[in-house]
């Protein structure tokens, strides 16, 4: 059983760091959560209700905006700032053996929260994703998921990812990556 922490519990500073892995054109850099006595190797986020803006099925992305009332995205922002700050600290220690581009190329993070907007990038293969809605388990599809959709998600942050050259050359660019686990429809 893996546990989820609630956006509306969720630390920004409570996220600790793990330790650099190569992976084919990238670096990525786990992400654990520590709260108190509860320490959780994997970080995984409920949001609270979202409103699907757009859907671009070519690409996978769903594009969701908090719904009236919501206050939690500021959350993300605060996370997406501590990335930041922590990767134009940590980039040179990550990156040992790479070759590193000028520092005024440097393009610290990809935001994935933008003009109050957040992206998920769904998989490959959307219909994989679970996805429920009153009726019970359903297959992702644009019959299914439209915009103006509320939903709440279940997301993995893996962690943050840096985007390396065939040539093992730091392209300057790094974003938070991540995977939809559970998709739910709360209302149309």
């Amino acid at each position: 059983m893996e546990f989820s922490v609630p956006i509306s519990r969720f630390d920004p500073t409570k996220v600790s760091w793990g330790q650099p892995r190569s992976c084919p054109f990238k670096k990525t850099i786990s992400f654990h959560y520590d709260d108190n006595q509860i320490k959780i190797n994997s970080l995984n986020i409920v949001f609270d209700t979202l409103s699907v803006v757009h859907i671009d099925w070519d690409k996978n992305q769903l594009f969701l905006e908090e719904c009236p009332n919501g206050q939690f995205l500021t959350k993300i922002d605060q996370f997406q700032n501590l990335i930041t700050n922590h990767i134009k600290k940590q980039y040179k220690e990550w990156l040992e053996g790479s070759t590193l581009p000028e520092s005024e190329n440097i393009v610290p993070l990809q935001p994935w929260l933008k003009s109050q907007r957040i992206t998920l990038y769904l998989s490959a293969d959307p219909s994989s994703i679970p996805f429920f809605t009153e009726n019970g388990s359903e297959t992702i599809s644009d019959k299914t998921l439209k915009p103006g959709d509320i939903i709440r998600a279940i997301v993995r942050l893996q962690g943050i990812s840096l985007q390396l050259s065939e040539s093992d050359t730091w392209t300057g660019k790094s974003r938070i990556q991540h995977y939809v686990i559970e998709l739910y429809r709360v209302s149309e």
